[in-house]
């Protein structure tokens, strides 16, 4: 059945490659240069099995629909969630893996996840846009489904778990590469770097770009952490550059912070070497006569006077007031139920020519949270709470050793991008599927408490240091055997 179910996906998305590659090469050829070099790396990548081609396929599709490209986001609408129930068929025909001993919140966090997408379906029936909620409910149901797959099939070996997630940061950084090629050839690149013109490359819009380049950054650091191959941190940089030329304040804030904390977690020390380390490169730097050179750019210009002008009247750019209203229109209207799942877009259109409303100029909430309550009302407060709860425990119980560092950094980098951007459930866009996956990743494979039996025999195995350590405090305990001592000669 697997193999049935293996052939049958790469089917369905050698088909829907050839049909998004022939669009986007009519219309976008460097689209089509990228998709097709992509291809090409995968093909000569090692163990890449067919579940993790039809899982670039996915993430590809993903990265298409939110593209500048009116062709190719048309021609993977509705690719993108086949793919996902795809993922979702094949997994289900996978062994069951899930290991002896699971972190409780990991079920948690998954039925949380059920719970959130069951009560987005559910409210086609009080949206005020009922088939646009019922298609998006659905998909957000093949998200919570994606990732009990992974958690109860897949991802319980950790190699397999890191071979996916380098397949995700290939195909991301291929779309940064591409976004890249597409800037140069047209000429927004050098704008960019030149003018005060926001970057934004294959995608739709500058913020998109800085979004992705922020998970890829923190999933790169992971996939080298786990590998130790340098390699790995070469998708890292264009990235950064990306982030940089976007201006995106919020995904670089988020990104920064989330290095912050992963410096914290690894001690004061480290937090201490990391400053010296950045004074001395800041010095040097100033002693060769670069930082004027910097800090005068026109790019670098434009850079700083987004976080220190206050354009729209502060300088969130008018969130702020997005946030109020979004707080008066849902708690003046409809509490406990909101308006229904994705409706926002349709809600603002309606809101804005009603005078009642008084939302006139506002059509997004630019806060994930916000939007929540504003479409699902204080129904979705619980299983929302749960699932932080559940991304909480790995910002601070999750080890910051190997792989799980980048895994934290991605954590605290996407918990933060959710209060000035409104992706946090937007299934039709790549956020979510990387961000949740990567917080069921981490939780499942959290550090288990240590069991009393198995803190005994870790302790016999260790007798001679035990031993040691107590006989320094001077401690001696005649039940505990020792070691034998060699005799004197």
């Amino acid at each position: 059945m697997g193999n049935r179910m293996g052939q049958l996906g790469l089917l369905v998305g050698a088909t829907c490659l050839v049909v998004v590659t022939t669009i986007a090469a009519i219309t976008a050829p460097l689209v089509a240069t990228g998709l097709v070099a992509l291809v090409l790396l995968l093909a000569f990548s090692r163990r890449v099995d067919g579940w993790r081609w039809m899982l670039a396929l996915t993430i590809g599709l993903l990265v298409c629909a939110s593209s500048n490209v009116p062709a190719v986001v048309e021609a993977s609408f509705y690719p993108r969630y086949a793919a996902v129930a795809g993922l979702v068929l094949w997994g289900l025909c996978l062994p069951g893996r899930t290991p002896a001993r699971t972190d409780v919140w990991t079920h948690v966090f998954v039925a949380a996840l059920w719970a959130m997408g069951g009560l987005a379906t559910v409210s086609f029936a009080w949206s005020v846009v009922p088939m646009e909620t019922l298609q998006r409910g659905v998909a957000l149901l093949l998200l919570a489904a994606l990732v009990h797959v992974l958690v109860r099939r897949r991802w319980p070996d950790g190699a397999v778990m890191m071979a996916d997630l380098r397949v995700v940061y290939l195909v991301l950084t291929a779309s940064i590469v591409v976004s890249l090629g597409i800037g140069f050839a047209d000429g927004t690149l050098v704008a960019a770097t030149s003018s005060v013109t926001r970057f934004q490359g294959l995608y739709n819009n500058p913020n998109m770009l800085g979004i992705v380049c922020a998970l890829t950054i923190p999933l790169g650091w992971a996939v080298y952490r786990q590998s130790r191959r340098q390699v790995a941190l070469l998708g890292m940089v264009p990235a950064a550059a990306s982030l940089l030329l976007s201006q995106s304040r919020t995904a670089l804030i988020a990104v920064l912070v989330g290095a912050l904390w992963l410096v914290l977690r690894y001690g004061l020390g480290r937090m201490v070497r990391l400053a010296a380390g950045v004074t001395a490169l800041l010095l040097v730097a100033h002693l060769l006569n670069m930082l004027p050179t910097v800090f005068a750019a026109p790019w670098m210009r434009q850079f700083v006077m987004r976080f220190t002008d206050p354009t729209g009247g502060d300088l969130s750019n008018g969130r702020t007031q997005m946030w109020q209203t979004t707080v008066d229109l849902w708690w003046q209207n409809r509490p406990t139920l909101g308006f229904g799942y994705a409706s926002r877009n349709h809600l603002f259109e309606l809101a804005g020519a009603d005078e009642f409303f008084g939302t006139a100029g506002v059509s997004v909430v630019h806060n994930s949270y916000l939007q929540l309550l504003l479409e699902l009302g204080l129904a979705a407060v619980i299983p929302l709470l749960l699932l932080l709860l559940a991304a909480g425990r790995v910002v601070l119980r999750a080890p910051v050793r190997r792989a799980g560092a980048g895994l934290v950094w991605l954590v605290v980098t996407g918990l933060l991008i959710q209060v000035t951007e409104s992706a946090m459930f937007g299934t039709g866009q790549t956020y979510p599927y990387v961000f949740w996956t990567v917080v069921a990743a981490a939780l499942l494979h959290l550090p288990k408490r240590p069991d009393p039996a198995d803190r005994e025999a870790t302790a016999r195995a260790n007798l001679p240091h035990a031993e040691a350590r107590h006989q320094r405090a001077g401690v001696f305990d005649e039940g505990v055997p020792r070691r034998p001592t060699a005799l004197l000669r």
